[in-house]
């Protein structure tokens, strides 16, 4: 596994959970979609059109809310790996680190601030050592893996 491959993989929940909050907000609009409408004029014919439109309104969210538990269960069990990941780590400081970043998916910034250094960079090359230890120790590390580093 290449350095960009497994800063992919850490990276993977974050993803998950946008798009989560993606469909939330989908079901969201269709909801209100299918619940709205313009008000009821008085005095004209009715039309079958609010019924057609309330049918694919539910239509459409069973469908974005089967999507939504098949996400949510992604994100589940990517948040077992990580958690399993990071507490296979050998430092504390590290745990911190990967925690903070992946699991609560903090900026580097703020991952420095909340293990008590002032400079993004100290995290992140403690961050970046590790995944570079990691990989060699699997033995197909790339030395222009390198530049994308996370």
């Amino acid at each position: 596994m290449e350095i960009r491959d497994m800063a992919a993989r850490l990276g993977q929940l974050q993803h998950l959970r946008r798009e989560v909050d993606e469909l939330s907000q989908r079901i969201a609009a269709v909801e209100e979609m299918a619940a709205g409408g313009s008000p009821r004029l008085t005095g004209l014919p009715r039309g079958g059109q609010r019924d057609d439109r309330v049918a694919r309104a539910a239509a459409s969210l069973a469908d974005l809310r089967a999507r939504m538990a098949r996400r949510r269960l992604d994100c589940m069990e990517e948040l077992g790996r990580l958690y399993a990941f990071i507490d296979d780590l050998p430092d504390s400081q590290l745990r911190q680190i990967f925690s903070a970043r992946y699991i609560d998916g903090l900026s580097w910034q703020n991952v420095a601030w909340q293990v008590g250094e002032m400079d993004e960079q100290v995290p992140r090359r403690l961050h970046n050592r590790y995944l570079r230890k990691k990989i060699c120790e699997n033995a197909k590390f790339d030395e222009k893996d390198e530049e994308n580093l996370l």
